[in-house]
């Protein structure tokens, strides 16, 4: 944000005093500073709500999953499998032959 030295700032004072004349520039001075300390207000809200959510997501964070190497990774697996008595069994069952044998080509 560009900054304003008091040459610019008296600038300002001198085109506003032409345009609004000596009776109205307290009035829209007072507007301005009202208009102004509403915005930092608003602006400051804003920030500690952000703040409190970004706070509040952190404390919710998980803590990280221990790094396992491949071993102990498949051996956790298989040992949380046997808890679950209900699971279903995945064995394979033989399927008769439905279809009957096809007789060798050239005997028909």
């Amino acid at each position: 944000m560009p900054q304003l030295g008091p040459l610019e700032i008296l600038v300002i004072l001198v085109v506003a005093l032409v345009v609004f004349g000596p009776q109205r520039l307290p009035e829209i001075g007072r507007q301005v500073g009202k208009a102004v300390r509403e915005f930092r207000r608003f602006q400051e809200s804003m920030r500690r709500e952000i703040d409190d959510v970004l706070t509040e997501d952190r404390s919710d964070e998980a803590e990280p999953a221990p790094t396992l190497g491949p071993k102990r990774l498949v051996d956790g697996v298989q040992a949380e499998g046997e808890d679950f008595p209900d699971a279903p069994s995945y064995e394979v069952e033989e399927t008769p032959d439905t279809a009957p044998p096809v007789p060798p080509a050239g005997t028909v």
